[in-house]
């Protein structure tokens, strides 16, 4: 007779107990060894997962086991109950119906009798299986419920605090400032406001000898992991470990829980969830950022931005807009002599004349009259406050009824030509398929239609927030004048003043008055209150400017 050489596999739940060998594991272990011991099995190992769902066979003890029963080391597999092998039924019919039958293995579950040397054929076996995995499901709905309203109450729950804070140590689910940590994550939201990318980032922070949050977390828990594996690289920062920083709300003084889901019960893998499914808390620790520095940010965030030669990023980024079709109007890099030259529109530059008009602006033109705009209603603010809070006051009234109504004039076009596109699109996808067209083909026609889709579902986005815009208008002239007072005498336009000050600037397409002299107008979108209206050359309102100021600009146009 075959020496039967046994696997004591042993499991602890996630929610049953703590990390390392708990009791429960170990009542488990006993219970088995005197099993073995009076049924004369020989015991080749143990196996103990703790602190792993019955759900994920991804276990390293479990895999570990099967490796061995691969290479002729056991020949049977022990457990104390079959909820401790697992709680998914298909996967574990699989492996004891299927996957030992195949090895030659004997399965034993010792609190229900199973011994697959006696036969699988017993009914309470499959209906065992789907308790265990009905369990699980109910187990795993309470937890996520129970999750959710303490995360609604402010707690944290997280294993882990998040770069910038520590737990703290008198109560687990409250984080307070760790302040070496925070002084970095509030170095990277200001690197990033002021125009510095994302690897020229990683670059700097590795220069300065900053440790990166794993290797931070580890200097100050050396034993929380024992592979050293952990500790290399300690000063290699990535774009994505920014990236995860300034997309944190927890930095704002905020418990977020939720932000990501599995995609199903047994497929763990993690998703992005939508933003109307987050639990949020507000002001349940110290924040580390303000609110101003967040906004300014993520308006930059939600930009196409890229770096330059020099790792920084264009100041207009995602700012400048075409006054007919909406679409971000594209900016020229002079590589050679290491300057930005224009702006044109990117629908027209891609589809040209039958969809847009080029709305070419210099550089130059634009830089300098965004400067002169913001330090005019600095100076006219700081000079005469209630005026200037009159005028303002004025100018949302009068504008209110007809920003509505242009927008939803807008709204309905957009909602046009996404229907178009989504037609367009499908047909090629049918024609590729029965291979009208090939795929060569295919692939040089969908990209542009599917970002123009993409602009025009976040033009959709960013018209449907205005309409549905609550109107709080002396409040908003309330923030704007502190704000506005701060850049009186600013010399140089930064990122970080464009996207804290602005909120769009929208340019016109040129025209040719009576005179033969070419004109633009630009309207210039701020923070709070919107298009501050000024009767300049020709009646028009927003900034208007003749389009052909030096030779130089003309050209770079």
């Amino acid at each position: 007779m075959e020496q039967e050489n046994g696997a004591i596999y042993c499991r602890l739940s996630q929610d049953d107990g703590s990390a390392g060998e708990s009791g429960s594991i170990q009542t488990q272990k006993t219970l088995l060894t005197q099993y073995c011991k009076e049924h004369n099995i020989r015991i080749a190992d143990y196996y103990c997962d703790d602190g792993w769902s019955g759900t994920n066979f991804e276990r390293p003890e479990f895999k570990r086991m099967i490796d061995d029963i691969e290479n002729g080391k056991i020949n049977t597999v022990i457990v104390k109950d079959l909820s401790r092998f697992g709680r998914e039924y298909a996967q574990m019919g699989l492996y004891i119906e299927h996957y030992f039958e195949e090895k030659g293995i004997r399965f034993i579950a010792v609190a229900e009798g199973v011994d697959s040397k006696n036969g699988l054929d017993n009914l309470m076996l499959p209906m065992t299986n789907v308790i265990n995995s009905l369990y699980a499901r109910q187990a795993s709905t309470k937890t996520k419920a129970a999750h959710r309203a303490r995360a609604g109450s402010g707690m944290f729950i997280g294993s882990r605090a998040p770069f910038g804070y520590l737990k703290d140590p008198n109560d687990r689910h409250h984080l307070i400032v760790d302040p070496e940590a925070a002084e970095v994550v509030k170095s990277i939201f200001q690197m990033f406001a002021d125009g510095i990318g994302y690897v020229r980032m990683t670059k700097i922070l590795r220069e300065r000898k900053i440790l990166n949050p794993q290797a931070y977390f580890n200097q100050n828990n050396p034993d929380y992991y024992k592979n050293s594996d952990y500790w290399r690289k300690p000063f290699d920062w990535h774009a994505t470990s920014v990236r995860m920083i300034l997309d944190n709300p927890v930095y704002l003084g905020k418990v977020v829980f939720g932000r990501t889901k599995t995609k199903g019960f047994f497929d763990k893998h993690r998703i992005a969830a939508d933003e109307s499914e987050w639990v949020v808390a507000e002001h349940t620790h110290e924040a580390i950022i303000t609110q101003e520095l967040w906004d300014t940010v993520h308006q930059m965030m939600k930009a196409r931005r890229r770096e330059n030669g020099t790792g920084e990023i264009q100041p207009f980024a995602g700012l400048v807009k075409c006054a007919d079709c909406g679409s971000s109007l594209n900016v020229s890099y002079d590589k050679r002599k290491g300057r930005y030259t224009g702006f044109s529109c990117w629908v027209y530059k891609n589809y040209g004349k039958e969809r847009c008009t080029s709305h070419a602006i210099g550089w130059v033109t634009l830089n300098r009259l965004v400067l002169e705009d913001i330090r005019r209603n600095a100076l006219e603010a700081r000079r005469h406050v209630q005026d200037y809070m009159d005028m303002l006051m004025a100018v949302k009234e009068e504008r209110q009824k007809a920003d509505v109504e242009r927008c939803r004039r807008e709204l309905k076009k957009v909602d046009k030509r996404l229907d178009e596109l989504t037609k367009i699109l499908n047909k090629l996808y049918e024609d590729v398929a029965l291979e009208k067209i090939s795929e060569e083909r295919y692939q040089a026609m969908a990209p542009k239609y599917e970002r123009e889709q993409i602009e025009l579902r976040n033009r959709r986005e960013e018209l449907a927030a205005e309409i549905a815009k609550n109107d709080e208008v002396y409040n908003n002239i309330q923030q704007f004048i502190p704000l506005i007072w701060k850049y009186t005498n600013i010399q140089e336009l930064t990122p970080y003043i464009l996207n804290e000050l602005i909120e769009k600037i929208v340019v016109h397409e040129k025209v040719v008055g009576p005179d033969g002299v070419k004109t633009q107008q630009v309207d210039i979108y701020y923070k709070f209150i919107g298009l501050i209206s000024r009767k300049a050359e020709g009646g028009c309102e927003g900034e208007v400017i003749k389009a052909e100021p030096t030779q130089r600009e003309v050209q770079t146009a």
